[in-house]
């Protein structure tokens, strides 16, 4: 269908009248005229669904969001878009594909995406902190040992007040300090084993992606030093 340029216009500019932070009104506008924006010149088209890929984000709608980051990480190769509003935009589309695919669950997915733009942006902090989620969210062999072992000792620990309620104290009472100290220990020891669980789990990862970065940034310093 042709639109004329005054209807193409007002789209935009309606468009444009929307608040920034009104993510549902934005994402139902775009959607009502979808045929129509497609006729706008090509600045004006890429703006609206920049805005609009970034509504489907922040409404929580993960997957239409990788979808259009795909299409719009197109645009931005064919037409050789490096920036927009201020920023890398080519690094800003990947950043929140991977986070929308974290939300997904899709987390080598996500970290395929991060190891890549780590590769391009060494020193990318909100990507090396999203990489070290997807590495803590997948390495969790550790994680659920520990966590087990804790809750085992937690019951003990429990049993182990049952039994200083419902026979030490009542019958063996010489003996309840050493009760006391027995259900002390194992709560303290749950306890520190899922603390270091969590420790380790979070150390480890967070290490894992600093020597990634690091190595993607010496790499990246080498090859500018060859040239």
């Amino acid at each position: 269908m042709d639109y004329l340029p005054a209807y193409r216009l007002k789209l935009y500019r309606n468009f444009k009248a929307i608040d920034a932070a009104d993510y549902h009104g934005i994402a139902r506008y775009y959607e009502r005229f979808e045929e129509a924006m497609a006729t706008l010149d090509a600045e004006e088209y890429f703006d609206c669904t920049l805005a609009y890929t970034h509504a489907l984000f922040e409404t929580g709608n993960y997957a239409q969001h990788v979808v259009m980051c795909d299409h719009l990480l197109e645009i931005v190769i064919m037409q050789n878009i490096e920036r927009w509003g201020g920023e890398d935009i080519y690094a800003r589309l990947l950043f929140r594909k991977a986070a929308a695919l974290f939300h997904l669950q899709e987390y080598p997915k996500s970290e395929h995406i991060l190891r890549e733009l780590l590769k391009l942006y060494p020193l990318d902090r909100p990507a090396l902190y999203m990489l070290r989620k997807c590495l803590i969210s997948q390495n969790t062999t550790v994680l659920m040992r520990t966590r087990a072992a804790a809750v085992a000792l937690t019951f003990l620990a429990a049993a182990a007040v049952a039994v200083e309620l419902l026979i030490v104290r009542p019958f063996f009472l010489d003996y309840y300090e050493k009760s006391l100290l027995v259900h002390n220990v194992l709560l303290g020891a749950g306890l520190l084993v899922l603390a270091g669980g969590e420790s380790w789990q979070f150390w480890r990862c967070h290490r894992l992606a600093v020597v990634f970065a690091k190595k993607m940034q010496a790499r990246r310093l080498g090859a500018i030093s060859r040239h």
